[in-house]
């Protein structure tokens, strides 16, 4: 393990359905005219839990709390609105995300964050069931609005994602650096 710090957050990586379909919602988002940065397609997820800059010597309790947090049954939410961060008349963020979040989403993410917190891991906001497709530098314009299919999202599965500059791009790309199923009997 080499002595950099890494920049991590927990996460749920898309089925190639979903992703396929908040792409689709980007492209119409696109169509608008709406001025932001999109993201990528490869780089879409519902983030749960940003840990920030990790360094080496607390890795192994990351990977440790990821377990810890896995131990809730796979569930599904769905997908069904465009909204904006901090709100909709000037958002900084856009993205697909769910009306009801649903019991199910709320309990991973306390337990999620509960586990990286025990860790000395702080969170300011709730976590919120939502895929981010657009930043917006100066917000100025109201987000359009969109009419969404519902997107079924299965959760089988947490991600440990690093978020790595890709300086060639002015941007970020996101590896997988480990993943756990959820189940209720997880180790």
């Amino acid at each position: 393990m080499n002595e950099r710090k890494r920049r991590l957050f927990v996460g749920i990586d898309l089925d190639e359905t979903a992703r396929e379909a908040c792409a689709a919602i980007s492209e119409r988002l696109v169509r608008t005219g709406f001025a932001a940065h999109y993201e990528a397609r490869d780089k879409l997820h519902l983030t749960l839990a940003f840990l920030g800059y990790v360094g080496a010597e607390q890795y192994a309790g990351v990977v440790e709390a990821l377990d810890a947090a896995a131990r809730i049954a796979p569930f599904a939410v769905t997908l069904d609105k465009v909204g904006g961060f901090p709100h909709e008349r000037r958002p900084r963020i856009a993205y697909v995300g769910a009306r009801e979040q649903g019991a199910p989403f709320r309990a991973l993410s306390q337990t999620v964050r509960s586990a990286y917190a025990a860790r000395g891991f702080e969170f300011k906001n709730d976590s919120v069931a939502h895929v981010t497709i657009a930043r917006v530098k100066a917000p100025t314009h109201p987000l359009p609005l969109i009419e969404v299919p519902a997107i079924p999202l299965r959760v089988e599965r947490l991600t440990l994602f690093e978020s790595l500059p890709d300086r060639a791009n002015n941007t970020s790309r996101y590896e997988r650096v480990g993943d756990v199923r959820l189940s209720v009997s997880a180790v």
